[in-house]
């Protein structure tokens, strides 16, 4: 059993960032404590949403009245949305503390930057994450937009996908899991492929794969969130089990077993609201009975959470 202290945003209503996170991996059988960067009614997809950001000495003052009271004794470290450079050097902050506690401290970083060539947060966080988070990083889980801003990489097939994760590997980012691209390929927009690279630092071995899987339409909101909180779960289990490599990629197919399971019970529950889904509506534009409809359906679907049942097989590239 893991004990995580997961560093990210929180919604009252809805299912992104810890409140996406905390309930998989607890039913997976992880402790978890949160500290949240922001707390808002509701994710920003929907046309109207209040609460506040939390400012870094927010975040480390709660960490400092967890270190204080010797509550500290984290074995995972994970963390999502930052929004603002002064919560990364926070994070950084908590990140080395730990580390000097527990050497051998898993730490997963979500590099919440944007999605389909938009970026969520200011611009000057991309070489914080890159320079100063990801070097701390056991483990980075990007999408295909923010791991081409990381890496300065166009990923349009599995060789530039596979060059991109090298280029993180060299920032010193044994664990690379780029979680969805779309490539140039037959297929088209049809299918995602999500490709990871594990790296033994000690002796050089690596070992690259890919999982293709179909792409839904919609509009989706805390995926990210969700598969990042399901990956460290798995890998946080498996990791052990494994002399060599290969805890990854089986952890892998276990979280997007479950992802897409969960994303179509939600395509399902959308559609039975009965309301229009009408294509490429920006953001703060989109129906609110709509998004809703969209929401993660985490909790009616925790069988596909505590049970997985693997149907996208990984494959070495």
């Amino acid at each position: 059993m893991a004990r995580i202290l997961s560093i990210q945003s929180h919604v009252v209503s809805g299912y992104v960032g810890n409140r996406a996170a905390t309930f998989p991996l607890q039913l997976l059988g992880h402790e978890v404590d949160v500290i949240n960067t922001v707390q808002f009614s509701n994710h920003t997809g929907y046309n109207a949403v209040r609460g506040d950001r939390f400012s870094a000495s927010h975040v480390l003052d709660l960490f400092d009245g967890l270190q204080t009271n010797g509550l500290d004794a984290y074995t995972h470290l994970l963390t999502g949305y930052m929004g603002n450079s002064d919560n990364v050097r926070a994070v950084e902050c908590i990140a080395q503390k730990l580390k000097h506690k527990l050497p051998q401290l898993t730490f997963v970083v979500d590099p919440v930057l944007g999605d389909d060539g938009a970026l969520y947060v200011p611009r000057e966080l991309i070489a914080l994450y890159r320079d100063v988070l990801c070097p701390l990083a056991t483990l980075v889980t990007p999408n295909q937009f923010e791991a081409e801003l990381l890496t300065n990489t166009k990923i349009t097939s599995l060789d530039t996908a596979k060059s991109a994760c090298d280029e993180l590997h060299r920032i010193g980012v044994p664990n690379v899991v780029i979680t969805s691209a779309v490539l140039d390929s037959a297929s088209g927009d049809h299918t995602l492929h999500l490709i990871g690279s594990e790296l033994c630092l000690e002796s050089g071995a690596k070992h690259q794969f890919a999982i293709a899987f179909p792409r839904l339409s919609g509009y989706y909101t805390g995926t990210g969130d969700l598969f990042a909180a399901l990956l460290l779960a798995h890998y946080a289990t498996l990791a052990p089990q494994f002399a060599a490599l290969g805890a990854l990629a089986r952890a892998c197919e276990l979280a997007t077993a479950t992802l897409a399971g969960i994303m179509q019970a939600t395509k399902l529950h959308q559609e039975s609201t009965l309301v229009n889904v009408a294509a490429n509506l920006p953001r703060g534009s989109r129906p609110n009975a709509m998004v809703r409809g969209f929401e993660l359906r985490i909790i009616p679907s925790r069988h596909l959470i505590s049970n997985p049942t693997p149907s996208f097989q990984s494959f070495s590239i």
